[in-house]
């Protein structure tokens, strides 16, 4: 009995002895949070449109994501500029730092970049930075759309529809409908195989106003209409809806179309509004129409009306013009790949 009394007591000493020891544990040492740091709060690159998505991955520490969207018109994307790059309290001695500061340039052209944050502890993150082009649903190439004509269906096609006369005498035509009226020079066919192309360069990141260049290249003819009726009345300033060469344009918050000349850099005194059309029937001063696929319009109003009893062609095509349009197609959602150098 003493025998197993004392196996019993040095037992209870051992599993007591055991109880107290320290187990090992297979875990990091805690490291105090601030000193590990490494997440910026803030990247805003050059032509950015909206916040960054700014990403990383509790399961691989030393990694992270950014991604932001440009505007790519007139960027150079190996030269991508940062504006700015913040962090939660930039003024504590904790702040992390980083690889790439505002100011400096980043190469996109392949589509991504990396820089490395370091944490005060000396622990490193390297982030990912990767862009989404922005659009206007604008951009892109547009060729004229020829229809056949409205007063006689036997005329050539035009891409040039003209709404117009005094009240209660409103007539619609194509330009093409009274074809002996352009001839060399000054046809309204020479515009028909132009490629009109649109870039975004610039949006207002408060507004949501968006800006850019517009090139209306000549085709392989080289040639623009000269809207000249009959060679004697000038009716470039209605019938013109895009102009020839280089110009600008700008969407305001309402979404209406705006037309700058090319040396109006400051976008400050618009030569016209452009209407779009979309694909549809429409109807203008009591004249029934169809859009194909989609179209340019200009709106006059008149206070003068010339009229003209012997109801002259002129009555609507160049006297009393209510709308001209332009009927368009879009070929491609880029602008063309030369469209700087055109401009």
């Amino acid at each position: 009995m003493k025998k197993i009394l004392h196996f019993l007591c040095v037992a209870g000493a051992l599993a007591s002895f055991y109880a107290c020891q320290e187990e090992p544990r297979n875990t990091a040492e805690l490291v105090d949070p601030w000193l590990r740091e490494r997440t910026p709060v803030d990247v805003r690159l050059d032509k950015q449109v909206g916040a960054a998505t700014i990403s990383n991955d509790w399961r691989h520490d030393d990694q992270g994501s950014v991604s932001v969207q440009l505007v790519t018109g007139g960027l150079d994307l190996k030269k991508v500029k940062v504006v700015s790059l913040a962090f939660e309290f930039p003024e504590s001695q904790y702040c992390p730092t980083c690889s790439i500061k505002p100011g400096d340039t980043i190469d996109l052209s392949s589509g991504s970049a990396t820089f490395t944050v370091t944490a005060y502890n000396g622990e490193t993150r390297e982030y990912t930075i990767s862009y989404s082009e922005f659009l206007d649903p604008i951009v892109g190439t547009y060729g004229h759309d020829l229809v056949a004509g409205i007063l006689d269906g036997g005329a050539p096609k035009s891409s040039m529809l003209i709404i117009g006369g005094w009240p209660d005498a409103v007539v619609m035509s194509t330009a093409m409908d009274k074809s002996w009226h352009w001839g060399g020079g000054y046809t309204t066919a020479d515009e028909e195989d132009n490629v009109v192309s649109f870039m975004l360069t610039e949006v207002d990141s408060e507004t949501g106003e968006t800006y850019g260049t517009i090139v209306n290249d000549a085709g392989e003819d080289g040639l623009s209409a000269n809207y000249s009726y009959n060679n004697t009345y000038d009716v470039n300033a209605y019938y013109r809806i895009i102009p020839v060469g280089g110009s600008r344009w700008k969407k305001d918050v309402n979404g209406d179309l705006w037309i700058f000349a090319k040396e109006d850099t400051g976008y400050t005194t618009p030569l016209y509004k452009v209407n779009q059309l979309s694909a549809g029937s429409y109807s203008h001063e009591g004249k029934d129409f169809s859009i194909g696929n989609m179209a340019w319009t200009r709106t006059f109003t008149h206070t003068d009306w010339v009229v003209d009893n012997n109801w002259p062609d002129t009555r609507w095509m160049v006297d009393n013009i209510r709308e001209t349009i332009w009927t368009m197609v879009k070929l491609g959602d880029q602008p063309l790949a030369d469209h700087n150098e055109k401009f």
